[in-house]
């Protein structure tokens, strides 16, 4: 099964690839840079172009779609918008005209609002968030997330498709994970509210993604793909009671269990996040 990862080069592709290559799948990493080798062939594309999008796909089984500006820290709004759109439909064109019916899309927990927003989601409906909850979205990036899932919708109007939508919540990697856990976070205001305190190691979100490409259902599904709890060293509730405390508890959340649902991704992907926040 041939397999193109558009941004295979990226911090999440770079997991991606070698998770696809120890299964047995012929890889191909379509981005503009050619990224570390890791067995895969490297098909220069820039995916706002669609003809190179068109031209990198070719005869691929499926795809997951990586290329982005993950972080809109260091670019114009406008531009991170017009990038991630662009990206996304160029990629849902590109499977049409091949008549490639698998896909995975890179969203995020900004689909929610959450991440980048100016300030913490006012007034969640409930905790933990889950995919059912109605999106916050008021910033370029965390549209692009949003109308990207709706765009994935679109295309399933068209023609009979598989698309997931992972929503990652800060792909750390053991370096990053160590670099925080030095110091433990205890005041759960601030920015780190922003997320809900999630967190997601990039090897199961790579596991995630080739589940996603594995298992078969009809239309478009979106998954939180986050771990089982958050980066903070003080209980879940303590924290929900100083940033949301007039949020309703769906679901007890005990000790430092995540206040974002993975569930569904457990359910339909037989997906798990054994790594544990280390305190």
């Amino acid at each position: 099964m041939k397999v193109v990862i558009t941004g295979g080069s990226g911090r999440a592709g770079q997991y991606i690839i070698p998770e696809l290559i120890a299964h047995g799948y012929d890889v191909v990493n379509a981005d503009i840079t050619r990224g570390p080798d890791q067995g895969a062939h490297w098909y220069k594309t820039e995916t706002t172009d669609l003809g190179a999008v068109v031209a990198a796909t070719k005869g691929a089984d499926a795809i997951i779609h990586m290329a982005a500006i993950p972080a809109p820290v260091n670019f114009a709004e406008h531009e991170v918008f017009r990038v991630n759109m662009m990206s996304n439909w160029n990629v849902l064109e590109a499977a049409e005209i091949h008549g490639i019916d698998k896909i995975v899309m890179a969203s995020s927990i900004n689909a929610v609002g959450a991440g980048f927003s100016p300030a913490p989601i006012p007034d969640p409906l409930y905790l933990p968030i889950d995919e059912e909850h109605p999106t916050r979205a008021s910033d370029g990036y965390a549209q692009s997330k949003w109308l990207g899932e709706g765009m994935a919708d679109a295309f399933c109007r068209r023609r009979e498709l598989q698309i997931a939508s992972m929503r990652f919540h800060w792909l750390a990697d053991r370096k990053g994970r160590e670099d925080r856990q030095k110091n433990p976070v205890t005041d759960p205001t601030g920015s780190i509210a922003l997320g809900f305190w999630g967190w997601t190691d990039r090897t199961h979100a790579a596991e995630a993604c080739r589940l996603a490409i594995e298992k078969d259902w009809s239309g478009h599904e979106v998954f939180f793909i986050n771990a089982d709890d958050t980066s903070l060293a003080i209980s879940t509730e303590d924290a929900i009671n100083r940033v949301y405390p007039d949020t309703p508890i769906r679901t007890a959340l005990e000790g430092f269990a995540s206040a974002i649902d993975n569930s569904k991704a457990k359910k339909m992907l037989d997906w798990s996040h054994p790594t544990r926040w280390e305190r």
